[in-house]
């Protein structure tokens, strides 16, 4: 482990615009305590934004998430000796990103969307999407079987019916937001389970269903702008 790695913790929740809607946070060190970087550069110029300061109605607050992920950028650090930390790489937000080039800043990591699978019949699954609080879309991959028998009761969207608009509210493999689970006994002795839309939760329980978590989300403060 480098020295300048050591006993350094990463409690700081950072949050960056994927696009206008999503806010896609990770914990970080104190990025602003390395020579050569300043609170400026990573808030001005890479739109960091600490979570106590991400505002604004209808903004979904993601963590640990597949996709979608902002794009990545790397500075070197000029005059850096040995021992010292010889570059820093971190995430940018997307409105951002021609400023930081602009900033000595190298993209290392292009965004990343979430991609959805479309059903056919060489294809066993599709890519299902269940509807949160927070206005997410979570999408995941579902039997086609499973998702004609039971997908409706669930409150699902197939995602070939996923809109332009709706396609900038797609979350994929979050710990938050994350959907709640169901599972239920079927006639034949087996147990099925799955995400549910969380408007479905009480036609969940009614059809039969076991509630086995709630939903995950995070919630953006009311006030301010978007926090990007």
């Amino acid at each position: 482990m480098p020295s300048y790695t050591r006993n350094k913790k990463r409690e700081d929740v950072i949050f960056v615009a994927v696009n206008p809607v999503v806010r896609f946070g990770w914990k970080s060190k104190n990025l602003a305590s390395i020579s050569g970087i300043s609170q400026t550069d990573l808030t001005t110029d890479l739109g960091h934004t600490a979570q106590s300061a991400v505002t604004g109605s209808g903004l979904i607050l993601v963590i640990g998430a597949q996709a979608p992920k902002p794009a990545r950028v790397t500075k070197r650090i000029s005059n850096a000796t040995v021992g010292q930390q010889q570059s820093v790489s971190t995430f940018c937000a997307y409105d951002k990103l021609a400023t930081a080039l602009g900033k000595s800043w190298n993209l290392s990591k292009n965004r990343r969307s979430v991609t959805l699978r479309a059903s056919s019949a060489q294809r066993g699954s599709l890519t299902a999407v269940a509807t949160l609080s927070d206005g997410s879309l979570y999408c995941f991959s579902m039997n086609k079987a499973d998702f004609e028998a039971y997908g409706a009761e669930l409150g699902l969207e197939h995602s070939e019916t996923i809109s332009n608009t709706e396609r900038n509210k797609l979350v994929s493999g979050s710990s938050k937001p994350r959907p709640g689970r169901a599972s239920k006994q079927l006639t034949d002795g087996s147990n099925f389970s799955s995400f549910y839309s969380t408007s479905m939760a009480e036609n969940v329980s009614t059809a039969g269903y076991d509630i086995l978590s709630e939903e995950i989300v995070l919630v953006a403060s009311s006030g301010g702008g978007g926090g990007s």
